[in-house]
């Protein structure tokens, strides 16, 4: 009797076995019979590497599209091609544990979510969620909830599946994964989309270093996105390259801030506002303000040694100055003047520079200086020599100093321009020891006129000195009335030379 009720309780517990492992999904399963037509996706799952990847069929090929981080049984997950016969909102597994998105592969092997200790999304394990990516199941693949989730939703009954062995993880790669605190034995999974799950809550975190520079100079370069980092605090994982950002920039008249695009040569007070997404879709911003300014020391161009004459007017010169972002600032120089011999320089205003006269011989020490018009008002000097050269007048001499200007057919202009020729050819020019070229020297026609008679005519030229010198010679113009048809019109000149 005693025997008999042994054997009683142990077919019990088999049957009661039995119906754990159909019921609960990790015994053996009854495949659904589905075609082995090509489906929309193809799931490849290499259980060495923890790794499944999918394939979308596009125009007649596989492409890979997914990589999910998952965690196999090894050995006790089987190799082979399959199709999927079965899904489970929740569906109980060993343990009793339970899981999410369920989607069935073959007999009691599924797709499912990390397990939880109970119906509630609160009681996923945290210990095995930190497991994935490497080998943890009984034979199911394990993933995150929003995984599980992807296969539930898009791959239909019947979507292919091949379990295979490979150290290479994929054509995908294999997906970096993240950590969750384990200081809690069970919580949410953090990729569950759920609206009430708490992770949705974290927003992801952008910082500004410190090293971030709030103000620029006029014309220097600028990296908006430099020095600027972000953090998903779920994930652990660097949204640095996602950072976006915008621009506005103060309008002083309007007295509001504008859509601008950020430029270091457009002066004035930007407003950069980064923003950010967490992989759950939770955003957050950090504003901060840069300011282009201009307080750099201005630019004085045009500046060099010079020698001049003595008595030359204008210690300016060409000189100019300006800021860096294009304001003149020539105005507002400084000029301090030292004599030769001196020590002590004499400093004026731009206007009274210009009217400054180098009336003594030697060198100058000119010094200019200007200071930005805005704090803290940095200054820019250069200084220049300037040697002053007491030049003696030039000479002209003129051989012969006596002209004859004939006009025929009354070609009075043709005459002229030939007597300016004659007479610039009997010019010759001393300028300090220096033979000029006579054609520097200008000839004064305006008095002659297109009557027989005789005319002075001025003859100048402005030596290094800054003098005009001039000399006069006489012209006499005869006219000779028109000539016969056999004859040719003439305009001639005749010099008298003098011994």
């Amino acid at each position: 009797m005693k025997q008999q009720i042994s054997k009683l309780k142990k077919l019990t517990a088999v049957l009661l076995m039995l119906s754990l492992l159909i019921g609960t999904g990790i015994g053996p399963a009854k495949a659904k019979t589905v075609s082995a037509a090509q489906t929309k996706y193809w799931i490849k799952v290499n259980k060495q590497a923890n790794v499944a990847t999918v394939y979308k069929l596009t125009k007649g090929k596989y492409k890979p599209i997914k990589a999910f981080l998952v965690s196999c049984g090894g050995s006790n997950t089987p190799s082979g091609t399959f199709y999927t016969p079965a899904k489970y909102r929740w569906q109980t597994l060993m343990g009793p544990s339970y899981g999410q998105y369920c989607t069935r592969i073959h007999g009691g092997i599924l797709f499912h979510s990390v397990w939880y200790y109970s119906h509630s999304k609160a009681s996923q394990s945290t210990v095995q969620f930190n497991k994935l990516g490497k080998t943890a199941s009984h034979g199911c693949i394990r993933l995150t909830v929003a995984d599980a989730k992807w296969i539930y939703d898009n791959c239909k009954l019947g979507t292919k599946v091949t379990i295979y062995s490979s150290k290479n993880p994929g054509p995908l790669g294999k997906p970096k994964g993240f950590k969750v605190s384990t200081s809690r034995k069970m919580y949410w999974d953090p990729t569950d989309p759920d609206k009430n799950n708490p992770y949705r809550k974290v927003k992801p975190t952008i910082k500004v270093s410190s090293k971030k520079k709030k103000t620029v100079e006029y014309g220097k370069s600028y990296s908006v996105k430099s020095n600027v980092t972000a953090k998903d605090n779920v994930t652990k994982k660097s949204l640095t390259k996602k950072v976006k950002y915008s621009v506005t920039k103060y309008n002083a008249k309007k007295k509001k801030y504008y859509k601008a695009k950020f430029s270091t040569k457009s002066l004035g007070t930007y407003k950069i506002k980064y923003s950010v997404k967490s992989a759950l879709g939770k955003s957050t911003s950090k504003t901060i303000k840069v300011k282009v300014v201009d307080t750099l020391a201005p630019v004085i161009s045009n500046v060099a040694n010079k020698t001049v004459a003595i008595n030359t007017k204008n210690a300016v010169f060409k000189t100019t100055a300006k800021m860096r972002s294009g304001k003149s600032r020539t105005s507002a120089m400084t000029v301090s003047i030292t004599k030769p011999g001196e020590k002590k320089a004499t400093t004026m205003s731009y206007s009274k520079a210009k009217s400054y006269v180098f009336n003594k011989a030697g060198t100058y020490t000119v010094k200019y200086t200007v200071k930005n018009s805005n704090k803290p008002y940095r200054a820019a000097s250069k200084t220049v020599k300037v040697t002053v050269k007491a030049y003696k007048n030039a000479e002209i001499k003129i051989n012969p100093e006596t002209f004859t200007m004939t006009v025929t057919d009354d070609k009075f202009d043709e005459a002229k321009n030939a007597l300016q020729q004659e007479i610039l050819k009997a010019v010759s020019i001393k300028d300090n020891g220096t033979s000029i070229n006579s054609n520097k020297a200008k000839v004064d026609l305006n008095k002659i006129q297109n009557a027989d008679g005789t005319y002075d005519v001025t003859i100048s030229y402005k030596g290094m000195n800054g003098k005009t010198v001039s000399k006069t010679v006489k012209v006499t113009v005869q006219k000779i009335p028109a000539a016969t048809e056999t004859s040719a019109p003439t305009a001639t000149v005749k010099t008298t030379e003098q011994n």
